[in-house]
């Protein structure tokens, strides 16, 4: 690798549908769940340096710890494999407990640098899997089912489908652990089977057959997360109104950009301590 900045993204991650399946001895919980990735990201840069050394940037960065942090947890992976060591700064600007995977596309994107610019192999997403659930598709930051604990992963074909999201975080923090915990039914039915999808109206109405078992959990646990799927859900020409991960994002699907800006605009409006974002659905 030359003297040279490189850049990779951290890309929002949303899972349009989530169900839980079962659960292992481990405690961890087997899921189902269809996940798209957005363009809204962080943004991580990599540069050669004497030392590895991890610096934020960004809206989010200020509640993120420099020692305990799922970069750092990536880095390891290759600890006995790198002569380089490397100045990484993480541009923060997804909210962090969002469901969004934040912090697992982070170290998907180290992940990623790794691999393609400095010639290691990539890991088995097994053992990706065991820094985060969501890192593994992260890595591959496609549109995917994802299975077991995150492990399992296969890109699914949605090159058919016209669509925009609108993402909503009321800024507040949620700890996955404290949703699964709760969760009081852990051998739910699975997603319905499906092939590749083709048309929008037939990505829909299945998407509204399905659900996230997390979502009433979640919604009892913070009434705020309530508060922005009734708002998202008054939205004009909103298609489906869904919480993504464990939350606290939850989000709007749309037919088109403009409509999908009249509802930034309409929740702006509701309020003005939201994070709201959007983008196209690839």
């Amino acid at each position: 690798m030359e003297e040279i900045t490189i850049e990779e993204k951290g890309c929002a991650k949303i899972n349009l549908a989530l169900h839980v399946t079962g659960v292992k001895e481990d405690g961890y919980h087997i899921l189902d769940s269809i996940v798209i990735f957005t363009d809204i990201f962080d943004i991580l840069t990599f540069k050669k340096g004497k030392k590895n050394l991890l610096t934020f940037t960004g809206e989010f960065s200020k509640a993120l710890n420099v020692k305990n942090n799922s970069v750092i947890e990536a880095l390891k992976l290759f600890e006995n494999l790198l002569a380089d060591h490397f100045a990484i700064n993480v541009e923060k600007n997804l909210p962090l407990g969002a469901g969004l995977g934040g912090g697992s596309a982070d170290a998907a994107a180290v992940i990623r640098f790794i691999t393609n610019y400095c010639n290691q192999p990539m890991p088995s997403f097994e053992a990706i899997s065991k820094i985060g659930a969501d890192v593994p598709v992260c890595v591959l930051s496609l549109a995917s089912r994802v299975g077991g604990i995150g492990e399992i992963t296969r890109p699914i074909d949605i090159s058919g489908i016209d669509l925009w999201i609108v993402l909503v975080n009321p800024r507040i923090f949620v700890a996955t652990g404290s949703v699964f915990e709760d969760v009081s039914k852990k051998n739910n039915e699975p997603l319905e089977p499906f092939t590749n999808f083709r048309k929008t109206d037939q990505f829909i109405d299945y998407l509204r057959r399905q659900r996230n078992d997390l979502q009433s959990v979640a919604v009892n646990k913070w009434p705020e997360i309530k508060e922005v799927l009734d708002t998202i859900d008054k939205t004009q020409d909103v298609l489906l109104t869904r919480m993504s991960g464990s939350g606290s994002t939850c989000f709007g699907l749309y037919r088109t950009q403009d409509i999908a800006k009249r509802a930034v605009s309409y929740l702006n409006q509701k309020s003005s301590k939201w994070w709201v974002k959007y983008s196209k659905v690839s």
